[in-house]
């Protein structure tokens, strides 16, 4: 490659522009949108001799119009304006990073746009940044598509590291060393103990239930809706949490074992919950399976099931963080703790439903230590192998992607939306526990 071909000069600039256009993958992928969008960089760009502020791309329906250095008044004009600093921008084009994630971890910033419209079009941003990288790459090492799939592990699998089976036990850990009182499960399983203990059965429904009659058909939907979501969620984490357990078990780690006795206790009593409510409510439990969408499902019944499952053939290293990666980060971490977020402010705003409404704070509280062993467990797994930390950014972007999916399920039967919900407020809530949680992650 000549120096004039380098990355962000004008000679790239027109590659990648070509490179887009003949792109069937953002063809397919960018169809629906049709925005100009200015890549800013906040440290400004140096290229051709000149100092630019960024780059503009006029898109529509799968194809660039239009792709030049951006201008003081395309920082106007343009409905969408992502920053970041020079390096982020290369590190995203040359190492073909997650855009996605890259965005709600808070390493480019959203500074005009709807982030939900970016979530839902993460797939034509990645085909813009494959072409991106395609067009920078040099004749000897031409970019290559399945080269870079390579390094995705949803497209690769995991490592497959058979569970040995077990010769039988010869030790145990509390004869041998005695328990670890200072590490962090032992200390969640004390808070465990001393907040955890709460009976569903105790909660009074008779307001509840006296209030519910007065709701309109549209107000009682998303009741239903959420609740739906709520209670599938809860099933689905209690059945899934053991194959986590039973490998945290067979490598000896009692402190973790003993919290996670907890969790899955605080899991079950969260499934009964739900149940408590429609019963003594509603009056009959029924079936609400279809207030379960496609992207709900992706997430529950595939991603969820499946990385858990998975635990009982390949227990290895990658194959426990993205367990907790997609069970306490993404399930827990963001989509659950936004939701139940938000159900609890409705709840409280429009003083209404008081007994669901102490059920969701008691819950709340509980799956806050939930999210908390994650963030250790994830923590502890990447210390142990910090190989891992490319991969785990690119299944958390792509699963993070599923998350703004359900979001966007809540929302779409409805016009209006009862209770003064909004769809920004669950996104923006959202985004920012995944940020938080990567920054603690990657700051420790």
């Amino acid at each position: 490659m000549t120096k004039k071909d380098a990355l962000f000069s004008d000679s790239w600039m027109s590659s990648w522009m070509r490179t887009i256009n003949a792109s069937e993958a953002y063809r397919e992928a960018g169809k629906k949108w049709k925005d100009a969008i200015v890549l800013r960089f906040d440290d400004g760009l140096n290229a051709d001799g000149k100092k630019h502020t960024g780059f503009f791309l006029d898109l529509e329906n799968g194809s660039c119009k239009q792709l030049r250095y951006a201008g003081e008044a395309d920082l106007q004009s343009a409905p969408y304006i992502l920053t970041a600093p020079y390096h982020i921008w290369e590190k995203l084009i040359r190492d073909n990073k997650d855009p996605l994630f890259m965005i709600m971890s808070g390493v480019i910033r959203v500074e005009k746009g709807s982030m939900l419209t970016l979530g839902l079009q993460r797939n034509a941003a990645k085909a813009l940044l494959s072409a991106a990288a395609e067009a920078v790459a040099k004749p000897d090492t031409p970019y290559s598509a399945e080269a870079s799939q390579a390094q995705d592990p949803s497209k690769t699998g995991l490592s497959h590291r058979k569970t040995e089976k077990s010769d039988g036990r010869s030790s145990y850990s509390t004869t041998s060393r005695g328990l670890d009182f200072e590490s962090i499960p032992m200390q969640l399983f004390q808070k465990a103990k001393q907040l955890g203990v709460w009976n569903p059965a105790d909660i009074d429904f008779s307001k509840d239930r006296a209030q519910w009659v007065t709701f309109t058909d549209t107000e009682k939907d998303l009741i239903f809706r959420l609740t739906a979501m709520f209670m599938g969620g809860e099933e689905a984490v209690t059945l899934d949490l053991l194959p986590l357990i039973q490998t945290l078990a067979r490598e000896g780690r009692i402190e973790e074992e003993l919290f996670l006795t907890s969790f899955l206790w605080e899991e079950a009593k969260h499934t009964e919950f739900f149940a408590l409510f429609l019963r003594d409510v509603i009056g009959k439990p029924f079936d609400m399976e279809h207030y379960h969408g496609p992207a709900y499902r992706r997430l529950f019944h595939g991603e969820l099931e499946t990385a858990l499952q998975r635990l009982h053939k390949d227990d290895s290293p990658k194959a426990q963080l993205f367990a907790s990666l997609t069970y306490n980060m993404i399930v827990e971490g963001t989509l659950a703790e936004t939701g139940y977020e938000a159900y609890h402010r409705m709840l409280t705003e429009q003083d209404m439903l008081p007994g669901l409404r102490e059920g969701i704070g008691l819950l709340k509280r509980d799956e806050s230590r939930h999210i908390a062993f994650g963030l250790y467990l994830i923590d502890r797994l990447l210390r142990e192998n910090p190989e891992l930390r490319d991969a785990f950014e690119t299944e958390a972007g792509r699963l993070a992607g599923l998350v703004i999916d359900v979001v966007d399920e809540i929302f779409a039967p409805y016009q209006t939306m009862p209770f003064k919900l909004e769809k920004a407020w669950f996104v923006d809530f959202a985004l920012n526990q995944f940020k938080k949680r990567m920054k603690k992650l990657f700051d420790a």
